[in-house]
């Protein structure tokens, strides 16, 4: 049978990654509701998970809902720190508890940010599961309560069953005392697909037809809006620029979504999750709160607002669609140039030359050389990244680029003020 630990932290997440990260001890990294989100990310080169700041991202998150405060008159509880551990007689392997810990998470803790970190640093090396839960639902931007500790428990027993695995007996008569009083319906499910872009088969059925499809061209005008808008304002402001508008559902909806519908014809509308997870309210909102999402400069962002117009404009939705696909490429591998598309392309390529490249990869090189194609061909984005501004030179003599100014020269370009004084005696 698995065992849950639970164990609650009143610090920043820094100190506990840090600990479950140190001396490259973690096996694997999974991540939910983060910039990195296993549920959009499938088949993704998990070498990018390296530069998600998951406690950076979380520490965020709770001081920008106030949850750093004490509360009534107990320290702050800023995560809680859970522990998967299987039986050894399951003889478990990584990715099988990498399925049951993001499954259990997402079961109880949907709505918060989660890092698992994966070790097998015990005495017969078997893999379990550390679970850090931000204490800051990112719906109400309540805390972190849990109603019934114990239903935890129950449900990773019934989950470890369901897996063919071992597991304690939750049959309970709850007739009296206690036990009726814990007894507690099942989590509500939140009815919206896990599927970063989801088609209808009859939407894939024109679209595979080559005949009109408004929802997908909802879709495509959407893609392009949540590429480039670093917040909702601007994200309504540029889908308004492309025809479409933005709308709540209806209060008595079990799900708080965003509702798009064509501005020429009010009808053609569908929800967000419909479209795909990718385009929920609930995803864009945590994109926008993630400062450090991928933007293209403001160059490249104007040069595609414009295309995209266009696009409108001349009903041209096959290069509308070419042009969203690009975007969300772009957006995925964080390409900023040509030159960053050419160097992940080359990256790939070397990966299934030696045959080390997976199917997922080579999905992914095709995407990278259409988005290269498509960028270059329409000049969306610059030839190379430009480089930042303001570099002050090094105490060395250097300008960060590795190369040194000629002493002489760096002492003829100090300041003399008797030099004026000296060159006119000369003459």
């Amino acid at each position: 049978m698995p065992i849950v630990k639970a164990i609650s932290g009143h610090t920043n997440c820094q100190k506990v990654k840090t600990y479950l990260e140190k001396r490259n001890r973690a096996l694997a990294r999974d991540f939910f509701n983060l910039s990195w989100d296993e549920r959009d990310m499938e088949g993704y080169d998990e070498t990018m998970k390296d530069a998600v700041e998951w406690a950076d991202e979380m520490d965020a998150t709770r001081a920008r809902c106030g949850n750093d405060e004490p509360y009534e008159g107990r320290r702050a509880r800023t995560y809680k720190h859970f522990i998967i551990s299987p039986d050894p007689d399951d003889h478990i392997d990584l990715p099988a508890l990498r399925e049951l810990a993001g499954a259990w998470a997402m079961k109880f803790f949907g709505d918060y940010q989660v890092a698992i970190v994966y070790h097998d640093d015990n005495q017969n090396r078997i893999p379990h599961a550390h679970l850090i839960v931000s204490c800051t639902n990112l719906v109400t931007g309540n805390r972190l309560h849990t109603d019934n500790p114990f239903e935890l428990n129950r449900a990773l027993q019934d989950m470890a069953r369901d897996r063919d695995l071992s597991g304690l007996s939750n049959v309970m008569e709850h007739d009296e005392g206690l036990s009726r009083l814990a007894a507690k319906d099942e989590p509500e499910k939140t009815a919206r697909t896990i599927q970063p872009t989801y088609m209808s088969r009859p939407e894939r059925e024109l679209v595979d037809s080559g005949a009109y499809s408004w929802v997908a061209d909802i879709r495509s005008r959407v893609s392009v809006a949540k590429g480039l808008a670093r917040n909702e304002s601007e994200f309504r402001s540029i889908l308004d620029m492309l025809g479409v508008t933005v709308a709540d559902n209806s209060p008595k909806a079990t799900n708080r979504d965003w509702i798009y519908s064509l501005a020429d014809d009010p009808k053609c509308k569908v929800t967000g999750g419909h479209l795909g997870y990718l385009y929920s309210r609930r995803s864009l909102e945590n994109g926008f709160e993630n400062k450090a999402a991928y933007h293209p400069d403001a160059a490249s962002s104007r040069t595609i607002l414009k295309a995209a117009k266009d696009a409108v404009v001349l009903n041209d939705l096959v290069e509308l669609d070419r042009m969203a696909k690009a975007l969300e490429t772009c957006s995925r591998f964080g390409i900023r140039s040509i030159a960053d598309c050419d160097a992940r392309i080359g990256m790939v390529e070397k990966r299934i030359a030696a045959g080390n490249g997976s199917e997922a990869e080579r999905k992914s090189l095709e995407a990278l050389r259409e988005a290269r194609d498509f960028t270059a061909a329409n000049g969306l984005l610059p030839r190379a990244s430009s480089k930042p501004k303001g570099v002050k030179p090094k105490a060395d003599g250097s300008h960060g680029n590795g190369k040194k100014r000629p002493a002489e020269k760096r002492k003829h370009n100090r300041r003399d003020p008797q030099r004026g004084n000296r060159e006119k005696g000369e003459r």
